[in-house]
């Protein structure tokens, strides 16, 4: 469940995350909103300024035409009121603003509108300057705040800001929560299928679309898993059964071929011939076991029988084996190793280990016809130990490599046979790893690598 305390985490924190996104947002939207209506509002000149610039000379009011040309220009009016309520003065005034006006109407267009006209105002000299702009261009709205509220405003602002902040981290575990619960179920299915168990869930809720398709796939995996079980049991049982039934008439034809061929009243050439029988028989026997061997380390039917097992003797029991069982004088077997390797323990079966070093020799051997010379050599390493076994025959192709390295099928193997296939099924089986290289002064080399007895 550790996954889903991942997602839950992550999504708390991504909720979190949108949210001081969206508040940045909205306050630079909010700056831009503001510098762009100060853009707007901003003018050449203020209301106090025309004001001041209305000059009286031998009663009669003047402007300048600069000004005069800028009011005009953004549709504006203005005029001056005297103070008995005359308008003395005006510039570009609409027809339906009054000449004259009583107390009562000063005080009612003051601040806001007049007639429908935003207007602002400012003290003259000799009463009242008034600018007007056109109907529906400025907004204008009493706000009145108490002053005790503005002094808190730098706290109330940040406690707001922290409170909608705390706000949708709430929400944002809650919906958390409930998209937790909702993929709990879902991922231990998962987990259930990678262990193949059946899983059931129920499809109600958010994902229950989901939740079908999981059943659906465990179903089918179920249905396919117990084919394949059914079809490797079938194999596995057909090559034990093919193996027994053979080796009882193999034998018999193995023991009379073996007395036809030590028989000296044959002539040499019969007495040849049943040799060769003998020698095909038996290597028929061969291959029959190493096909009820591998197909037993393929599906983990073949018993372990871990043990430490020192690696330098059964090396050496090994080259002698070969040595002396006639092999011909154009192959040589060397056992290299140094005191460091010695006394090494490796872990593992002791007679399958035996069975891996011997193909690899067989190998080496059988590919070579013309001879070779074979070295084995162990190596200890950091917890592990690696045996490699190398020639300097006619090595690998190219192909072989990639077929001996990146096998997708021990069909791919070829001339190479069920020989290599159980080297690697034994290594496996035992926790190291094969590979195998070509030489470059020739010939090729095949690594294996096992895990050191903790009783070394």
């Amino acid at each position: 469940m550790k996954s889903m305390m991942k997602i839950l985490t992550r999504y708390v924190l991504s909720a979190t995350g949108v949210t001081l996104i969206l508040l940045v947002i909205n306050f630079a939207a909010l700056a831009a909103w503001t510098v762009q209506a100060g853009k707007i509002a901003q003018k050449d000149y203020s209301v106090s300024q025309l004001a001041d610039s209305l000059t009286k000379s031998d009663s009669v009011y003047t402007l300048s035409e600069s000004l005069k040309n800028k009011i005009k220009k953004q549709n504006q009016w203005a005029m001056l009121l005297s103070d008995d309520g005359n308008v003395s003065w005006s510039e570009n005034l609409p027809s339906d603003v009054p000449l004259k006006y009583s107390v009562s109407d000063v005080a009612g267009f003051t601040r806001w509108y007049l007639n429908g006209y935003p207007v602002y105002v400012w003290r003259h000299p000799d009463g009242l300057f008034v600018l007007g702009n056109k109907k529906g261009s400025v907004w204008k709205h009493d706000i009145e705040m108490p002053q005790k509220v503005m002094d808190n405003t730098l706290v109330w602002v940040p406690a707001v800001l922290i409170l909608n902040g705390a706000a949708a981290i709430l929400l944002a575990l809650l919906f958390g929560m409930r998209l937790f619960r909702s993929l709990k179920p879902l991922a231990r299915g998962i987990e259930d299928m990678a262990e193949k168990r059946t899983v059931e869930l129920s499809t109600n809720g958010l994902l229950g679309d989901l939740a079908a398709g999981i059943n659906k796939t465990s179903a089918q995996l179920a249905k396919q898993e117990a084919a394949l079980n059914k079809r490797d049991n079938a194999r596995t049982t057909w090559i034990a059964g093919v193996s027994h039934d053979i080796r009882t008439p193999l034998s018999l034809i193995m023991g009379y071929a073996s007395q036809l061929e030590n028989d000296p009243e044959l002539p040499q050439s019969k007495r040849e011939q049943a040799g060769i029988i003998r020698r095909q028989s038996q290597r028929i026997k061969t291959l029959i076991n190493d096909l009820n061997l591998a197909s037993k380390l393929e599906y983990d039917m073949q018993p372990l029988r871990q043990d430490s097992v020192a690696l330098a003797p059964l090396l050496r029991i090994i080259a002698a084996d070969f040595l002396n069982s006639g092999l011909s004088g154009s192959y040589s077997i060397n056992v290299a190793m140094d005191e460091s390797v010695q006394n090494v323990l490796v872990t593992g079966d002791e007679e399958l280990l035996r069975r891996a070093v011997s193909n690899l020799i067989t190998n080496s051997i059988r590919h070579n016809p013309k001879g070779c010379d074979i070295k084995v050599t162990p190596e200890k390493g950091f917890g592990n130990c690696s045996l490699s076994v190398s020639d300097n025959g006619v090595g690998f192709t190219h192909e072989m490599l990639n077929n001996l390295n990146y096998p997708k099928s021990s069909v791919e193997l070829k001339n190479h046979g069920l020989g290599l296939t159980i080297v690697r099924q034994i290594i496996k089986a035992h926790g190291g790893t094969t590979e195998f290289r070509n030489l470059p002064e020739g010939g090729c080399t095949i690594v294996l690598c096992l895990p050191v007895s903790n009783k070394d």
